[in-house]
This record gives C-alpha cells, sequence and structure tokens, in this order.
C-alpha cells in the first residue's frame, strides 16, 4: 500500500497560510485520483505551476493560462510538457488532443463559462476525465466578515458580495448548477465532494488579513515567503494539520468534481 505524501507542509513553506490551507487540501484530493488520470492531461488556468509541481510531479500536463507573468514563472518551474498563454474559452488545439484534463480553482473566475466548458470537452478524448474545483454558493455567506456583520445587525451579504467580487470569483453556483453546467457541456458527473468545513472557511478568511504582507512581499521579490525556513506558517501547522486532516463535510464553499466526457 502506497503512502500518499504530506501536502501540507511543503504548501506552507511556499505560499501565505490561507492559500496553503486551501491548496494542500486540494492537492491531496487531485493526487489520490493521479495513478488513474491517463496522459496527456491539459491543465485549465495553470497559473505559477506552485500547484502541480506539488500535486502532480512526472505528470505529463500541458498548461494554459491567459496570465502572462504566471506563465512565464511556471515555465521556469519546469513541471509543465508545454504552456501557452490562451484563453479558456478558445483552447489552441485539435478535437481529441488531450486524454484527461484537470482545472484547480479556476472555473469560478471564468468568463464565458460554458463556451470554457464546451472548448475543454472538445479537446479531451471521450471517455477521458476531467478533475476539477470549484467555488460553490456557500462560500459567500459563510465567511468570517459575513458571520461577523449578521451578528452585529449588519447586512453580511453585502461582506460576502465583495469579497467575491475582490477574490474575481464570476461563477459560485450550487452542487446542482455546477453539475447541470458540466453535464450540458459533455460531462457525466462521477463524483462531487464538499471539502472545506464552514469554520474553517471562516479560519480562511480571517488568514488573508494575517497574511496580508506577503503580497509586500510576493511584489517586490517575486515569492510568498522571504525565507522559508524561518517562515511563520509552521507556527500555525497544528490548527491547519486539523483541518487537513478532517473528514469531508456534507456540504460546503467548495466542490470536487471528478468527471467523464461523454461518447457522442
Amino acid at each position: 500500500m502506497t503512502t500518499m505524501p504530506d501536502y501540507l507542509r511543503p504548501h506552507l513553506m511556499t505560499l501565505p497560510i490561507h492559500r496553503a490551507m486551501i491548496r494542500s487540501v486540494e492537492a491531496r484530493l487531485f493526487a489520490e485520483l493521479a495513478p488513474d488520470l491517463p496522459e496527456p492531461i491539459i491543465d485549465i488556468g495553470s497559473g505559477d505551476g506552485t500547484f502541480v509541481q506539488i500535486a502532480l510531479p512526472g505528470k505529463q500536463i500541458f498548461g494554459i493560462d491567459p496570465r502572462v507573468d504566471d506563465t512565464r514563472e511556471a515555465a521556469q518551474r519546469r513541471v509543465y510538457a508545454g504552456l501557452c498563454v490562451a484563453n479558456g474559452a478558445a483552447l489552441p488545439f485539435a478535437d481529441g488532443s488531450f486524454a484527461a484534463a484537470i482545472s484547480n480553482c479556476v472555473l469560478e473566475h471564468v468568463e464565458p463559462l460554458d463556451q470554457t466548458l464546451r472548448e475543454v470537452a472538445r479537446v479531451v478524448r471521450p471517455g477521458g476525465p476531467f478533475v476539477a474545483s470549484v467555488v460553490g454558493d456557500r462560500f459567500a455567506r459563510e465567511l468570517l466578515g459575513t458571520w461577523l456583520l449578521d451578528r452585529l445587525g449588519f447586512d453580511g451579504s453585502r461582506y460576502g458580495r465583495w469579497f467575491n467580487r475582490i477574490a474575481y470569483h464570476y461563477n459560485t453556483l450550487s452542487r446542482e448548477e455546477w453539475s447541470e453546467r458540466f453535464e450540458r457541456a459533455g460531462f457525466t458527473v462521477e463524483i462531487c465532494r464538499p471539502y472545506l468545513s464552514s469554520a474553517a472557511l471562516k479560519l480562511f478568511d480571517f488568514s488573508h488579513y494575517y497574511g496580508a504582507p506577503s503580497l509586500i512581499t510576493r511584489a517586490l521579490t517575486g515569492r510568498w515567503l522571504l525565507a522559508p525556513p524561518f517562515t511563520p506558517n509552521l507556527l500555525w501547522e497544528p490548527i491547519l494539520r486539523r483541518i487537513y486532516n478532517a473528514p469531508a463535510p456534507e456540504d460546503g464553499p467548495y466542490y470536487f468534481f471528478v468527471l467523464r466526457r461523454r461518447h457522442d
């Protein structure tokens, strides 16, 4: 029996804690399926390459992302078989070019969503898997700021809408709505697993403000952490370890989907 690597510590040594919290859980979810993912794989929204470097090393993955700077950083990590700057709504690949597709917390940022999903279905071979994590409709109303404002007698939903706006969350759909959009694009839903509890999301919200100085570090040096071996992130590890090891909630602010490209 193969022992699953620990994905929390590598993220704590690389990212601010709010990103480490969520990405470590997602890395484990994706890595559990990695041995069964056929190659080549297309990564929709490859970003700076950190996630694939930690969660899916050694896989033949081609990344696409509209951001030039992130794609340049991903190229420096040398974890992708190929990279291109492209919009998901117009993928520069022939039909059936890939055996599988992945997308980690990207689709909530995508416009137009339906066209992008149809493009993913087009470039994935019939029967191929598409593994995606997405933000759900519970996200905004379970944030710490939303909860606090509601308790103080204010309209907490305004905070949730503000957070979604600054996070560029254009698609925060329910489990049923996400499933319907995937089905409409040509996929069959095989698994939908909620992850991250309501309590964990409140810590996630708070940690954005705690980790705000890392934005300055990133802007000045290109790195989130100046001296990873000495990062104060490690002080948070006992708390984040409980979140990392927690069982899946019945419902949550995020959903992990395993989909299958339907045969035409």
